[in-house]
């Protein structure tokens, strides 16, 4: 049994680590398609899986026309990886970032707006979709009109497979290649300041980026500043909310809000697994695996492991929460993490900035995401006081 909508599966992650840290599980399904995995769930083991490409790819996904996927930055391996990814550097640079802050404020206050003088809005669609969806596609270029389709998109490709059919997966996929296709064909003709034209220009060893790779940059950007990001935010405001001591300090202090979050990365991480495929056997923790097999690491349980983290049950904003493996580990350690930071501090600046007294709303629990991938919600409607000036 995977735990793919369930708020707390700790019970499962303790029982596992301490009875079948590594085992094989024939009818896992990843998102896109593949059967069968070898589950990992101790942070040692994970940490090395995560570290180790030369045993444990990322270039896991199949490569096809129907698959843009399956060539992004996250499907390489060293040296290309490397290669690949100094292309997008620049976008997500501390200074690039900090240019972003006084937009990112402007923005949280503008979706949080509307609803403060009812004191009730449904957190996710009304601002934790919506905040990493228009930042990243102000990086990217993607119009302002298109966002709500994005989305969509975004959630039928993250979606549990088992509970969606493939055709769903490549569906979105291709869509969402046409819509990119366009903006190509635009900046191609009138390049400007956004992440599209930066891919069509960059060049790598003296060649420019084909358009299957720089459509799979874009998708794979997107899906990851997104979904990623949502994840986080609702996590957070799901642990605020449920948590009134917790909520009420960090509404008195806002400057520990930073150590609140790191904390809400490690306790309620937005990614929940990571998958690789074996290059040569190997021997993990007691388990000989074979070339070709695929690995799923979870993260979430990782980060509740008792060798790391005393006492990974409670909620402590004050613990060091360094090691947690939420934005993986390595070489591909992900690229947006300080973005993501940076978006969730404001954004619960400006929140406990304007309200006070969060609580779900009666009769109306949050609903889970339905995904082995991501842990957020779809819906999340929340109740509070607007905060006198």
């Amino acid at each position: 049994m995977i735990p793919s909508t369930l708020l707390s599966p700790s019970t499962w992650y303790q029982k596992l680590q301490m009875d079948n840290p590594v085992h094989y599980d024939p009818d896992f399904r990843f998102y896109f398609g593949a059967k069968g995995a070898w589950q990992i769930f101790r942070y040692r083991d994970a940490q090395r899986v995560l570290s180790d490409y030369e045993v444990f790819s990322n270039e896991y996904m199949p490569k096809s026309a129907d698959n843009l996927l399956g060539s992004n930055l996250n499907q390489t391996d060293p040296p290309r990886h490397k290669q690949l990814r100094a292309l997008v550097t620049k976008a997500f640079a501390p200074s690039m970032v900090a240019r972003l802050e006084a937009w990112i404020y402007r923005l949280c206050y503008e979706l949080i707006d509307p609803w403060l003088d009812a004191g009730e809005m449904n957190f996710v669609k009304d601002f934790s979709i919506p905040l990493p969806g228009k930042v990243t596609a102000h990086l990217l270029g993607v119009p302002n009109q298109d966002h709500d389709q994005v989305n969509a998109w975004i959630n039928a490709i993250a979606s549990d497979p088992a509970e969606i059919e493939m055709d769903a997966f490549f569906q979105a996929q291709q869509e969402m290649g046409r819509l990119f296709m366009t903006l190509l064909e635009e900046r191609r003709q009138t390049p400007q300041d956004d992440l599209i034209t930066h891919l069509l220009q960059a060049e790598i060893d003296g060649e420019r980026l084909s358009t299957e790779d720089t459509l799979a940059f874009c998708i794979a950007l997107l899906i990851a500043g997104n979904e990623t990001t949502n994840g986080f935010l609702a996590n957070a405001m799901y642990t605020f909310a449920g948590m009134p001591d917790v909520q009420s300090h960090l509404n008195s202090n806002i400057n520990d809000i930073p150590d609140a979050l790191n904390e809400v990365l490690r306790f309620q991480p937005p990614v929940k697994t990571m998958c690789r495929i074996v290059r040569k056997d190997v021997e993990l923790g007691g388990q000989h695996i074979k070339k070709g097999d695929m690995v799923n690491v979870w993260l979430s349980a990782a980060n509740r492991d008792p060798e790391i983290f005393r006492d990974p049950e409670m909620f402590n904003m004050k613990r060091d929460s360094g090691r947690a493996l939420s934005f993986g580990h390595g070489a591909h350690y992900c690229i947006g993490a300080m973005l993501a930071r940076t978006e969730a501090r404001i954004a619960f600046e400006v929140i406990f900035g304007h309200m006070e007294n969060i609580r779900f709303s009666a009769g109306m629990p949050p609903v889970p995401n339905v995904s082995t991938i991501v842990a957020g919600f779809q819906d999340m409607y929340i109740t509070f006081d607007k905060k006198r000036a």
